[in-house]
């Protein structure tokens, strides 16, 4: 259940599955899609998503959404995307 009190977003942290699950909900799948996609129960999915909005003070997929674009944590059609350069071009460059 939601606060109302939005937590430091320094001391955020999701569990790998969570960052899985956020990118699957970032290309628009249901819960119950994720959740066949990764051979889970629905209710799983359901309780990571859930964890996140608390993590993350969300209220809703949208938000949880702005949220991890906010901070790096997904990117979305190229925007607020890191462009690190490839290890092979950095090793040309020396």
């Amino acid at each position: 259940m939601f606060t109302g009190e939005v937590p430091n977003s320094a001391q955020i942290s999701l569990s790998a599955r969570e960052m899985e699950i956020i990118n699957h909900v970032a290309t628009g799948l249901t819960n119950q899609e994720i959740a066949e996609l990764l051979t889970i129960s629905k209710r799983t999915v359901d309780n990571h998503v859930s964890n996140m909005f608390t993590k993350t003070g969300s209220k809703n997929r949208v938000a949880l959404l702005n949220w991890a674009m906010d901070h790096g944590k997904i990117c979305r059609d190229g925007f607020n995307c890191c462009s690190l350069p490839d290890a092979s071009e950095a090793s040309d460059e020396s």
